[in-house]
Protein backbone atom coordinates (compact mmCIF):
# COMPACT_ATOMS: atom_id res chain seq x y z
CA UNK A 1 0.00 0.00 0.00
CA UNK A 2 0.98 3.38 -0.78
CA UNK A 3 1.84 5.83 2.01
CA UNK A 4 0.43 8.83 -0.39
CA UNK A 5 -3.24 8.37 0.86
CA UNK A 6 -2.34 8.87 4.39
CA UNK A 7 0.08 11.68 3.81
CA UNK A 8 -3.34 13.18 1.96
CA UNK A 9 -5.17 12.28 5.22
CA UNK A 10 -2.49 13.82 7.51
CA UNK A 11 -2.49 17.37 5.44
CA UNK A 12 -6.31 17.34 5.73
CA UNK A 13 -5.30 17.05 9.48
CA UNK A 14 -3.44 19.56 9.52
CA UNK A 15 -5.68 22.15 7.64
CA UNK A 16 -9.01 21.52 9.86
CA UNK A 17 -9.77 24.34 11.87
CA UNK A 18 -13.16 24.10 13.10
CA UNK A 19 -13.02 22.49 16.21
CA UNK A 20 -14.61 19.02 17.10
CA UNK A 21 -16.08 19.80 20.76
CA UNK A 22 -16.39 15.77 21.96
CA UNK A 23 -16.40 14.63 25.38
CA UNK A 24 -13.60 17.52 26.53
CA UNK A 25 -13.97 16.35 30.32
CA UNK A 26 -12.04 13.28 29.27
CA UNK A 27 -7.97 13.33 29.29
CA UNK A 28 -6.31 13.58 26.30
CA UNK A 29 -4.41 10.48 26.95
CA UNK A 30 -7.65 8.57 27.12
CA UNK A 31 -7.88 6.38 24.86
CA UNK A 32 -11.71 5.98 24.58
CA UNK A 33 -11.78 10.09 23.35
CA UNK A 34 -12.80 11.26 20.21
CA UNK A 35 -11.21 14.31 19.28
CA UNK A 36 -9.74 15.60 16.15
CA UNK A 37 -5.95 15.82 16.83
CA UNK A 38 -2.31 16.01 15.04
CA UNK A 39 0.98 14.78 16.90
CA UNK A 40 4.49 14.12 15.46
CA UNK A 41 6.76 11.68 17.09
CA UNK A 42 10.48 10.77 17.41
CA UNK A 43 11.37 7.38 17.18
CA UNK A 44 14.47 5.27 16.16
CA UNK A 45 15.84 7.64 14.63
CA UNK A 46 12.51 8.77 12.72
CA UNK A 47 9.51 11.08 12.79
CA UNK A 48 6.30 10.12 12.51
CA UNK A 49 3.32 12.14 12.00
CA UNK A 50 0.10 10.78 12.89
CA UNK A 51 -3.91 12.44 13.02
CA UNK A 52 -7.56 12.01 14.03
CA UNK A 53 -10.40 13.23 12.64
CA UNK A 54 -13.52 13.57 14.71
CA UNK A 55 -16.74 12.46 13.02
CA UNK A 56 -19.38 13.91 15.71
CA UNK A 57 -18.90 12.30 19.35
CA UNK A 58 -19.00 9.04 18.36
CA UNK A 59 -16.60 8.27 15.40
CA UNK A 60 -13.09 9.16 14.61
CA UNK A 61 -10.63 8.55 11.50
CA UNK A 62 -6.76 7.85 12.17
CA UNK A 63 -3.29 7.89 10.21
CA UNK A 64 0.50 7.30 10.96
CA UNK A 65 3.23 7.54 8.75
CA UNK A 66 7.00 7.62 8.96
CA UNK A 67 9.37 8.81 6.90
CA UNK A 68 10.33 5.58 6.43
CA UNK A 69 7.06 4.76 4.49
CA UNK A 70 5.72 2.45 7.67
CA UNK A 71 1.87 3.44 8.12
CA UNK A 72 -0.74 2.82 9.77
CA UNK A 73 -5.06 3.65 9.48
CA UNK A 74 -7.86 2.95 11.08
CA UNK A 75 -11.30 4.16 12.70
CA UNK A 76 -12.98 3.98 16.05
CA UNK A 77 -16.18 4.32 17.36
CA UNK A 78 -17.59 4.76 20.83
CA UNK A 79 -20.40 2.36 21.90
CA UNK A 80 -21.96 2.91 25.72
CA UNK A 81 -19.35 0.77 27.74
CA UNK A 82 -15.90 0.98 25.50
CA UNK A 83 -14.56 1.92 22.11
CA UNK A 84 -13.91 -0.13 18.76
CA UNK A 85 -11.19 0.64 16.66
CA UNK A 86 -10.06 -1.07 13.15
CA UNK A 87 -6.89 -0.49 11.90
CA UNK A 88 -4.26 -1.74 9.51
CA UNK A 89 -0.88 -1.05 9.61
CA UNK A 90 2.95 -2.06 9.10
CA UNK A 91 5.97 -2.20 10.78
CA UNK A 92 9.38 -3.75 11.38
CA UNK A 93 11.70 -5.72 14.04
CA UNK A 94 15.74 -5.90 14.60
CA UNK A 95 15.75 -8.93 12.74
CA UNK A 96 14.67 -7.65 9.50
CA UNK A 97 11.33 -9.07 10.09
CA UNK A 98 8.38 -6.66 7.99
CA UNK A 99 5.46 -7.77 9.82
CA UNK A 100 1.97 -6.04 8.36
CA UNK A 101 -0.84 -6.43 10.97
CA UNK A 102 -5.11 -5.84 10.50
CA UNK A 103 -6.67 -5.62 13.93
CA UNK A 104 -10.61 -5.10 15.06
CA UNK A 105 -10.37 -4.60 18.75
CA UNK A 106 -10.94 -1.49 21.29
CA UNK A 107 -10.90 -0.42 24.80
CA UNK A 108 -13.22 -1.28 27.80
CA UNK A 109 -12.92 0.99 30.83
CA UNK A 110 -13.52 -0.80 34.08
CA UNK A 111 -15.16 2.39 35.50
CA UNK A 112 -18.08 1.40 33.03
CA UNK A 113 -18.50 -2.03 34.65
CA UNK A 114 -18.79 -0.52 37.91
CA UNK A 115 -15.13 -0.80 39.18
CA UNK A 116 -14.38 2.17 41.22
CA UNK A 117 -10.26 2.90 41.33
CA UNK A 118 -10.51 6.97 42.26
CA UNK A 119 -7.32 8.99 40.20
CA UNK A 120 -6.16 5.39 38.59
CA UNK A 121 -8.33 4.89 35.48
CA UNK A 122 -7.73 1.49 34.01
CA UNK A 123 -9.09 -0.14 30.46
CA UNK A 124 -9.17 -3.72 29.24
CA UNK A 125 -7.79 -3.63 25.21
CA UNK A 126 -9.08 -6.32 23.37
CA UNK A 127 -9.04 -8.04 20.32
CA UNK A 128 -8.65 -9.75 17.20
CA UNK A 129 -5.55 -9.45 14.42
CA UNK A 130 -4.79 -11.04 11.44
CA UNK A 131 -0.90 -10.78 10.49
CA UNK A 132 1.36 -11.33 8.32
CA UNK A 133 5.42 -11.25 8.09
CA UNK A 134 8.43 -11.38 5.59
CA UNK A 135 11.77 -11.02 5.73
CA UNK A 136 15.29 -11.89 5.78
CA UNK A 137 15.72 -15.40 8.08
CA UNK A 138 17.89 -15.46 10.40
CA UNK A 139 16.90 -16.72 13.57
CA UNK A 140 15.09 -19.24 11.83
CA UNK A 141 15.79 -22.94 10.78
CA UNK A 142 15.62 -21.63 7.18
CA UNK A 143 18.83 -20.71 4.74
CA UNK A 144 20.29 -17.22 5.37
CA UNK A 145 18.58 -14.40 3.21
CA UNK A 146 15.55 -16.58 1.88
CA UNK A 147 12.81 -14.75 2.60
CA UNK A 148 10.41 -16.23 5.01
CA UNK A 149 6.04 -15.92 4.41
CA UNK A 150 4.63 -16.23 8.23
CA UNK A 151 0.64 -15.41 8.99
CA UNK A 152 -1.36 -16.26 12.10
CA UNK A 153 -4.68 -15.05 12.95
CA UNK A 154 -4.83 -14.16 17.19
CA UNK A 155 -6.42 -12.85 19.35
CA UNK A 156 -5.06 -10.43 22.48
CA UNK A 157 -6.08 -8.65 25.69
CA UNK A 158 -4.06 -6.62 28.15
CA UNK A 159 -4.24 -4.37 30.50
CA UNK A 160 -3.55 -0.06 29.50
CA UNK A 161 -3.47 1.95 33.36
CA UNK A 162 -3.53 6.21 33.45
CA UNK A 163 -2.79 8.36 36.57
CA UNK A 164 -2.74 11.71 37.22
CA UNK A 165 0.02 13.07 38.85
CA UNK A 166 -0.49 16.77 39.47
CA UNK A 167 -2.62 18.97 37.16
CA UNK A 168 -0.47 18.73 34.17
CA UNK A 169 1.37 14.90 34.81
CA UNK A 170 0.09 12.07 33.90
CA UNK A 171 1.85 8.74 34.01
CA UNK A 172 0.68 5.46 32.10
CA UNK A 173 1.46 1.51 31.63
CA UNK A 174 0.32 -1.29 30.25
CA UNK A 175 0.93 -4.53 28.33
CA UNK A 176 -1.21 -6.85 26.45
CA UNK A 177 -0.42 -11.18 25.80
CA UNK A 178 -1.09 -12.14 22.07
CA UNK A 179 -1.84 -15.81 21.02
CA UNK A 180 -2.37 -16.94 17.57
CA UNK A 181 -2.41 -19.82 14.83
CA UNK A 182 1.05 -21.49 13.79
CA UNK A 183 2.75 -20.97 17.21
CA UNK A 184 2.45 -17.18 17.38
CA UNK A 185 2.64 -15.72 20.45
CA UNK A 186 3.66 -12.59 21.70
CA UNK A 187 4.12 -10.01 24.58
CA UNK A 188 4.14 -6.10 24.65
CA UNK A 189 4.83 -4.10 27.41
CA UNK A 190 4.92 -0.11 27.76
CA UNK A 191 4.99 3.44 29.82
CA UNK A 192 5.78 6.53 29.87
CA UNK A 193 4.61 10.61 31.44
CA UNK A 194 2.54 13.18 29.11
CA UNK A 195 2.99 16.75 29.92
CA UNK A 196 -0.01 18.98 29.63
CA UNK A 197 1.19 22.26 28.31
CA UNK A 198 -2.02 23.79 28.11
CA UNK A 199 -5.36 22.34 27.69
CA UNK A 200 -4.94 21.15 24.19
CA UNK A 201 -0.87 21.02 23.93
CA UNK A 202 0.50 17.88 25.06
CA UNK A 203 4.44 16.28 25.15
CA UNK A 204 5.04 13.07 26.61
CA UNK A 205 7.87 10.01 26.72
CA UNK A 206 7.24 6.78 26.67
CA UNK A 207 9.14 3.16 26.09
CA UNK A 208 8.10 0.30 24.65
CA UNK A 209 9.09 -3.66 24.49
CA UNK A 210 7.52 -5.58 21.85
CA UNK A 211 9.00 -9.39 21.49
CA UNK A 212 6.38 -11.70 19.45
CA UNK A 213 7.14 -14.95 16.63
CA UNK A 214 8.04 -12.30 14.02
CA UNK A 215 11.12 -10.79 16.46
CA UNK A 216 11.46 -7.85 18.51
CA UNK A 217 11.43 -4.12 18.72
CA UNK A 218 12.21 -1.87 21.75
CA UNK A 219 11.82 1.92 21.64
CA UNK A 220 12.28 5.29 22.99
CA UNK A 221 9.37 8.32 21.77
CA UNK A 222 9.03 11.40 22.32
CA UNK A 223 6.06 13.16 21.02
CA UNK A 224 4.04 16.30 20.85
CA UNK A 225 0.23 16.47 19.80
CA UNK A 226 -2.31 19.04 19.71
CA UNK A 227 -6.07 18.80 20.03
CA UNK A 228 -8.54 21.17 18.44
Amino acid sequence: MSDRPVLALLLCLAATTAPVHAEEEKSSDDPTKIATKVGITRASDEFSLSGSVAVGPKLKFNARVSESGLWSVGASYLFPVAILTFSAGKSHFDSGVEQTRYSLGGFVPLSQVGLKTGKLQMFVPFGYSYTKGHGPVSDIDQSDGLPIALSSNSGYVGLFLLRPLGPKLTAMAGGNVTRGTHDFSGVALGGGLSYHLTRRDTVGANISYVDNSFGTSQKLRFSYRHEF
